[in-house]
Order: structure tokens, then C-alpha cells, then sequence
């Protein structure tokens, strides 16, 4: 299994948006990254045109996509996967999912992008737009054609599912098997002890169906025997994704290596 940490990009990086972040990853050992797109992370409002940066994909050029893919090979470190988080923000404003219409081009732009850079699999959510069941699906359902064309697989995250009204992880497993297609399935991070189901537990529910998998910041709580265990049961031998501040990013990888050497 491979490790890699959750990155937004830096503003004013003489090479590229991601050049130093690839190379402090490559430091700290992390095998990838996932790149993840967001209005207000890392960059601050400074300044009279403010600080956000290139954080969509549309706003990120051939030229620039070729930069990336450069410190990408430059430093040896995978972009893996994206992170469409945007979503939350382009939630706050249309909080029906009936409004997603250009959400849904903005997301097939992230699955274009995702390719672009070499990234296997994208995560997506809707934030807290809700709405019926046929509204969501054909959100998915066309963000997932794109996919399928791309060849970039897409996850919908497991604990954010919930948000849209229409029920938890058993609706959104619902969901996948209804589309019933390779390109399409959870991208599993679960909230223990926040929530109701342990590590082990959610993945075994998941099943085949698991994209990539998300972790928070190693926890006492969590049994990592049985939920290595039960990846290796569903036969997830992919990355294991940080979702964590950058501070925690070396104690991370560290803790990470100690667990893969005693239950991996």
C-alpha cells in the first residue's frame, strides 16, 4: 500500500503551484498527493485582487498542467488523486441540488484535469445541497461519464453523503450499485468516533466498492488491526490518503509506517 497526503497549492512558487509541496512530500517519504481544489485554501485574502490562487480547474492552463506534471516527475511523488472541495462553497450558494447544473461542468472540468496529471480516481461531494434521489444521481451520472472517458474513477465521499438529505453510507451504496458501473463507487473516510461504525465495519460495508481511502490523524480509538484486516479482505491495496493539516503531515507518515509494518 502507498501513502499520500491531502495538498492544495502554494502561491508564488517560482516553478509551479505544487514544486515545493511535491518536494516536502518526497522528503517526508509520502509516495503521492491528492491535489485538492478549494476557494479559500491555502491562499489569503491579501492584497486588492486577493490571494486564492489557481484553485479551479479551468483556471489552470495546458502550460501550467505541463509545470505540474514536471515537478511531478521532478521530485518522484504521484498526483494520485483530486479532491473536488470547491463543492462546499458552491454549496452555500445553491443549496438545491436542482442548481448544480454548473457544478456539474465544473466538476467534469476536475475529472479533465484529474487526467491531465495523471490522478486514477477523484473525490466528490455535493457539500450540503440537497434534493431528491434522480437529482443527485444525474449530478454523479454525468460527472461519471466524464470519468469513464478519462478513465480517472470517482468516489463520492462516504461521510458527506448523508449531508444531501437522502440518507447515509447504505443510500450511497445504493446509489453506486444503481449506476452500476466501474468508474463509480465510495471513496471511504469514516468518522469514527464521530460516528456510528468503526473503520473495519464501514469498509467491510463498502466492499469492492471502495475508490480510495481517506484517514484523519491516527486516532487511539481505532482498531488499525481489524481495519487492515478488512482491506485486505475487500482487496483495497491502494493509497492510504492523509487528510490532515501539514503540521501533522511528518507525524502522520511516521505513525503510518510503524502501523503498515505491523498489520499491513
Amino acid at each position: 500500500m502507498k501513502v499520500s497526503l491531502r495538498v492544495g497549492f502554494r502561491r508564488d512558487d517560482p516553478v509551479s503551484p505544487l514544486d515545493g509541496v511535491l518536494r516536502e512530500c518526497r522528503e517526508m517519504g509520502y509516495d503521492g498527493i491528492e491535489l485538492m481544489l478549494n476557494t479559500n485554501y491555502p491562499f489569503g485574502s491579501t492584497g486588492r485582487r486577493g490571494g486564492r490562487g489557481p484553485w479551479s480547474s479551468e483556471s489552470v492552463t495546458p502550460e501550467l498542467r505541463e509545470r505540474l506534471r514536471e515537478s511531478a516527475l521532478r521530485h518522484g511523488v504521484e498526483i494520485a488523486t483530486l479532491s473536488a472541495d470547491w463543492a462546499w462553497g458552491y454549496a452555500q450558494f445553491n443549496p438545491r441540488l436542482s442548481q448544480w447544473e454548473r457544478g456539474v461542468e465544473l466538476l467534469r472540468a476536475d475529472v479533465d484535469l484529474a487526467a491531465d496529471l495523471g490522478a486514477k480516481a477523484m473525490l466528490i461531494h455535493v457539500g450540503e445541497s440537497q434534493g431528491t434521489w434522480e437529482e443527485v444521481k444525474r449530478i454523479v451520472a454525468r460527472t461519471v461519464e466524464e470519468g469513464a472517458r478519462r478513465a480517472v474513477r470517482i468516489g463520492f465521499e462516504a461521510g458527506i453523503f448523508a449531508r444531501t438529505g437522502l440518507g447515509g453510507l447504505e443510500s450511497l451504496i445504493k446509489l453506486v450499485d444503481e449506476l452500476d458501473t466501474p468508474w463509480f463507487g465510495v471513496y471511504e473516510h469514516c468518522y469514527w468516533p464521530r460516528g456510528d461504525l468503526q473503520p473495519h465495519e464501514e469498509i467491510r460495508m463498502v466492499g469492492h466498492r471502495m475508490v480510495a481511502l481517506h484517514s484523519s490523524q491516527l486516532n487511539v480509538q481505532v482498531d488499525y488491526q481489524r481495519m487492515f484486516e478488512a482491506l485486505k479482505e475487500v482487496g483495497y491495496d491502494w493509497y492510504w490518503v492523509f487528510e490532515v493539516g501539514w503540521e501533522q503531515a511528518q507525524q502522520s507518515i511516521q505513525g503510518w509506517r510503524h502501523l503498515i509494518g505491523k498489520y499491513g
